[in-house]
């Protein structure tokens, strides 16, 4: 029998502005999906290397690859935008 799976955590916050949390939530989630690294990436469609350079939140990775394992693990993304005030444009 292989090496079973052991889940991840989640990030501690709602709101990903990194790669390190970005990783985070998507190694949660393929753990969380009992998946392994090959299987997931395989299912992706990306390299096993790229899947876990992406996981341990490196920033050079490919947007493409990036979304090619939202896409695969399911997860969406949600702008959660402000309305935009001119005032905030101010330039000194």
């Amino acid at each position: 029998m292989g090496k079973q799976v052991t889940q991840s955590d989640m990030p501690e916050t709602n709101v990903i502005l990194d790669s390190v949390n970005l990783g985070k939530l998507i190694k949660a989630k393929r753990t969380a999906m009992k998946m392994k690294l090959a299987d997931c990436a395989s299912l992706c469609n990306v390299g096993i290397n790229t899947l876990s350079r992406i996981e341990n939140g490196n920033p050079n990775s490919t947007l493409g690859a990036t979304f090619s394992i939202l896409k695969g693990l399911g997860i969406k993304l949600s702008y959660l935008g402000t309305s935009v005030d001119s005032s905030d444009d101010d330039w000194v």
